[in-house]
């Protein structure tokens, strides 16, 4: 632990194996940034697999389309969230350093994703979730810098590769959870969905670690002593004048931003959606299996939610509850093991994304990348039809939209120096987010406009319709700069 670290601009003249050049410190560095990112993704699982059920019970009554459109909003307030945490947790992080920055931002999303399981309406929901998105923003910035910035040079992308790659670890925690607690289940009287997001309160400890465990990178240490004794605007740790007035800086910024946009919609506007694929498919199935009439019970509009069907197939109120619970039962079982399969399959492509850049280069491989998640989104969301589908459609949907954030976190720390890391980084990957946010939006309005036009399930077209928007990021790869081989920029 008390190993002096070798900084990431000093270019590694070391043969063999990458890991060779790394000490017991860098390790520690990378773990302990991973574990942070990892509970992150936890809290992201969480929310996307208790998202609906939750709004169900804060809407009552609501209908299906109704439910969708108001997740749309959630989702939209919550990703709106951790592009302001971006914002204003990646400028501290360059002025305050990573390590304090992790543990605030860590602590924010930790109480917030508790307060959430106290909700009382959606509106306080959509509040707890923007909060907690504002510590999800800063902590990523702030951890992919405190790497980048300490592990040596050619360990670099590698790491950054596990960084992000192992976080699919913490999604898959969070499927596991719902498996045993059930986001529809009762519990004590308490909904499932609120026992999921209590358990989101254990990454707080991280901060105990973060504390005692970790130091700031010396390249960081001397931009700060820089900084001060130039006393220059232009040289102010995580100056957003010298970020935006500097062309090359700039040109960087933008380029970095739609590359993340058009991923981060991808994810957050199509591929998380894969709980509310699964629940519409087999609602689709057991349609075509019960028949019309049953129950004298109410049944609205041109097609029933399941507590509707229910109804239909029952003879009694009692049977009807029953039935529904089972259902109800089934749909958390395959939505947690087909999540499982799709964050273990985005992990593997992570991977896939860190060995493609280091081999062909970071402009190939997102461009493939892109490429793969619109063919990937494509075919899930048009071909899923059954249970069974959901376990090799679903892993190649997690494969396709998550290998390019593989791409993120190794190439936007190499486009800016150090004073500026943090800043440019928590751009990227988290202002570009108040672009993302339409995507659940749009998501939400392409919904309601092909359910208007008479489509029995209108995720389907409407994903579809959302997924060229991986076309934009193939679109500016001539203007990104190539970064394979190069040093971090100082």
């Amino acid at each position: 632990m008390g190993t002096k670290p070798v900084t990431a601009a000093a270019q590694s003249t070391a043969v063999g194996a990458w890991w060779r050049d790394m000490d017991r410190y860098h390790w520690w560095v990378v773990a302990v940034a991973t574990l942070g990112w990892l509970f992150d993704s936890m809290d992201q699982r969480l929310f996307v697999l208790a998202r609906s059920p939750a709004l169900r019970e804060l809407l009552p009554g609501a209908s299906d389309v109704e439910i969708g459109s108001h997740a749309g909003y959630v989702t939209s307030i919550f990703i709106l969230g951790w592009a302001t945490g971006g914002l204003v947790f990646g400028l501290m992080g360059d002025r305050w350093g990573r390590t304090r920055t992790m543990m605030v931002t860590i602590l924010i999303y930790s109480l917030f994703t508790g307060l959430s399981a106290l909700a009382r309406n959606w509106w306080d929901f959509a509040l707890y979730r923007f909060l907690c998105g504002t510590g999800i923003g800063g902590e990523y910035a702030a951890g992919v810098a405190l790497v980048a910035e300490t592990v040596p040079a050619r360990a670099r992308p590698y790491c950054l590769g596990l960084l992000q790659g192992l976080a699919a670890l913490g999604q898959v925690s969070g499927s596991l959870v719902s498996l045993a607690i059930g986001p529809q289940a009762e519990i004590e009287g308490v909904r499932g969905w609120r026992w999921l997001f209590l358990v989101g309160v254990l990454p707080s400890l991280l901060v105990v670690v973060i504390r005692f465990g970790l130091r700031e990178p010396e390249s960081w240490l001397r931009a700060r002593e820089k900084a001060n004794e130039e006393n220059q605007g232009s040289l102010q740790r995580g100056g957003l004048k010298e970020i935006f007035g500097n062309r090359q800086w700039r040109r960087h910024l933008l380029v970095g931003m739609i590359l993340g946009m058009a991923g981060q919609i991808g994810i957050w506007g199509i591929g998380f959606w894969s709980p509310e694929l699964i629940r519409g498919a087999q609602l689709e199935h057991r349609l075509e299996l019960v028949p019309a009439g049953g129950s004298s019970a109410k049944v609205s509009g041109q097609r029933p939610n399941l507590a509707e069907l229910a109804h239909r197939w029952a003879g009694s109120e009692a049977e009807a509850q029953q039935q529904l619970i089972r259902w109800q039962t089934e749909d958390d079982t395959l939505v947690a093991r087909a999540t499982v399969l799709q964050d273990m399959a985005g992990m593997l492509g992570i991977y896939a994304f860190t060995l493609l850049t280091a081999r062909i280069g970071r402009r190939l491989a997102f461009g493939m990348s892109y490429a793969l998640g619109l063919a990937a989104t494509s075919m899930t969301f048009g071909l899923l039809k059954s249970g069974s589908d959901s376990y090799w459609m679903i892993p190649i949907l997690g494969f396709g939209v998550s290998s390019v954030f593989g791409g993120f976190a190794i190439y936007f720390p190499e486009l800016f120096p150090t004073r500026l890391r943090s800043t440019g980084t928590g751009f990227c990957y988290n202002v570009a987010r108040y672009l993302t946010a339409l995507g659940p939006l749009t998501l939400g309005k392409l919904t309601l406009l092909f359910a208007s036009l008479g489509y029995a399930m209108p995720l389907r077209p409407a994903a579809i319709s959302l997924a060229f928007v991986y076309l934009l990021g193939i679109a500016v790869l001539p203007w990104a700069p190539e970064t394979k081989d190069r040093p971090l920029p100082e």
